[in-house]
């Protein structure tokens, strides 16, 4: 059977990270659920049926989720501008706020609320980045901000790169503005997923072994920022 590997984290659509995420909050806990998460891992981010996933070679089985491990534990930058297929096979270009320091107070209190939400995440999305309505070479302006639900739908299928690299940015902005609340909840965010991984270590060396999403020491040494770590295989 044939099937398409992404060959980096451009190739995975935000909506597909949020899926597998979701699916492994409600299985984490069961200690007969390392084959079906394997097996959701390939469906989910090769869109393989799966009933379906029996059929693939094990080698191949193997070597795709040793791959998809490296893919995900890419350290993501950030990401300016990027591009999505809209209705009629238009193709809309989206870009991010081009200058923070005139984010509104409307903008910067809805990234406050979804940044670290995964199941909302593209609202967060549908705020840092907007279609692009003018641009003169590496300049360009962006759409004014509507609220969340304008974009979120079509941010759902925003490239996972640009995603997670904005997380990783948003962090830095607001401790660098020395927004202390938002300060606090990343601290008590990263502490709950650091209990997270220290219960949900796997024996196999060939399976999906730590959360997908686990927050970077936040908050240590001030404003230094550890690796992300996604998953290991």
């Amino acid at each position: 059977m044939e099937f398409t590997i992404p060959a980096n984290l451009r190739g995975i659509k935000l909506s597909q990270w949020q899926k597998y995420i979701n699916v492994y909050d409600k299985n984490k806990d069961d200690e007969n659920a390392t084959e079906f998460l394997n097996k959701k891992v390939l469906e989910i981010f090769c869109n393989v049926k799966l009933s379906e996933v029996d059929k693939i070679g094990l080698s191949v089985f193997e070597e795709t989720l040793v791959h998809l491990s490296s893919v995900l534990n890419e350290k993501p930058e950030l990401v300016h501008k990027f591009s999505l297929k809209g209705t009629d096979d238009v193709v809309v270009e989206f870009g991010l706020i081009p200058n923070f320091d005139k984010m509104s107070y409307g903008e910067f209190i809805d990234l406050e609320k979804y940044m670290f939400d995964n199941d909302n995440y593209h609202k967060a999305m549908a705020v840092l980045y907007r279609p692009i309505k003018f641009k003169s070479k590496d300049k360009y302006l962006i759409h004014d901000y509507k609220g969340t639900e304008y974009m979120a739908d079509v941010m759902r299928d925003a490239p996972l790169d640009a995603a997670l690299g904005a997380r990783v940015f948003f962090y830095r902005l607001a401790t660098k503005l020395g927004n202390y609340t938002m300060a606090y909840t990343l601290k008590q965010l990263q502490e709950t997923n650091q209990n997270k991984q220290d219960k949900d270590s796997v024996k196999n060396g060939e399976t999906i072994k730590q959360y997908l999403l686990s927050l970077e020491k936040m908050l240590e040494e001030s404003q230094k920022l550890q690796n992300y770590q996604y998953i290991n295989v």
